[in-house]
């Protein structure tokens, strides 16, 4: 998996029904009723596999729906 820009990560989210509760420091938490708990990361560029595949599950996708979400997400130019 590729590394993810934050922004990314919680246009994920808020696709799945999650909003944008709080920033707390530089980590954003994300929350949705019926979520055992928030899905918090750090705001910044490039977010590891690790981060990611958590966040992931806290929302309830798997590895693949989260690569496909991730995929068909449209690339900016850089």
């Amino acid at each position: 998996m590729r590394p993810v820009d934050w922004k990314d990560l919680k246009s994920i989210c808020e696709s799945q029904g999650c909003v944008m509760s709080r920033m707390r420091g530089d980590h954003c938490v994300m929350t949705r009723a019926g979520m055992a708990r928030p899905a918090v990361f750090p705001m910044k560029r490039d977010l590891a596999e690790d981060i990611v595949l958590g966040v992931g599950r806290t929302i309830g996708l798997n590895r693949k729906e989260l690569e496909h979400l991730l995929n068909t997400k449209t690339k900016p130019a850089r």
